[in-house]
């Protein structure tokens, strides 16, 4: 017979382990929501503070020995939010309700492969910027990130020619997710 606190099975549980199963149920039911929530918002977000309708994205500031570095993170930041953040883009702050500034602090390239004849086969970048978005109107700080630290590797080919070519494709990559990155953690934070 089913007495209270038993499960209509026939199995007699006590109520403790009655109640535990339910918090345990609980916890993992709400755990789920969250991360189902997570996992489809994760990327797609697009809000800005209100009355944000166009960010201006000048050029960073370049402070390394790397040229074309700014260039190319800049290009690659204004395209993120071009294509994420459903706002017009211009390339200065006049007319803009918002600014992103960036300064890119350092430019790293260290070897973490060596080949056999003892030549770097493969290297890794590492890029430090300071970026901030503030209000145009009244300078309000929106958002800020003063380490932001991004990693890529590329492989070296034995010739030494290409070797540039290669160093300039993996910048192009690191400043895509760079860029990804940042815009990512702009829009997801609000």
């Amino acid at each position: 017979m089913s007495e209270p606190g038993s499960l209509r099975s026939g199995l007699d549980l006590p109520p403790s382990t009655i109640s535990r199963w339910r918090t345990i149920t609980a916890a993992i039911t709400v755990a789920a929501s969250l991360a189902a929530c997570g996992y489809r918002l994760a990327g797609q977000s697009v809000a800005l503070p209100e009355g944000v309708e166009a960010v201006g994205i000048p050029t960073f500031i370049n402070q390394t020995n790397r040229p074309d570095l700014e260039q190319r993170i800049t290009e690659q930041v204004t395209a993120q939010f071009s294509k994420r953040g459903r706002v017009r883009i211009m390339a200065d702050e006049e007319g803009a309700d918002a600014v992103l500034l960036g300064t890119i602090l350092t430019y790293i390239t260290n070897p973490v492969v060596i080949s056999e004849q003892g030549r770097a086969s493969r290297y890794e970048i590492r890029i430090t910027a300071s970026v901030v978005l503030r209000e145009a109107r009244t300078d309000r700080l929106l958002w800020q990130d003063d380490h932001h630290l991004f990693r890529g590797q590329y492989d070296v080919p034995a010739t030494t020619d290409a070797s540039v070519d290669q160093e300039i494709v993996a910048i192009d990559e690191v400043a895509r997710d760079f860029a990804r990155s940042v815009v990512t953690s702009i829009l997801e934070g609000f």
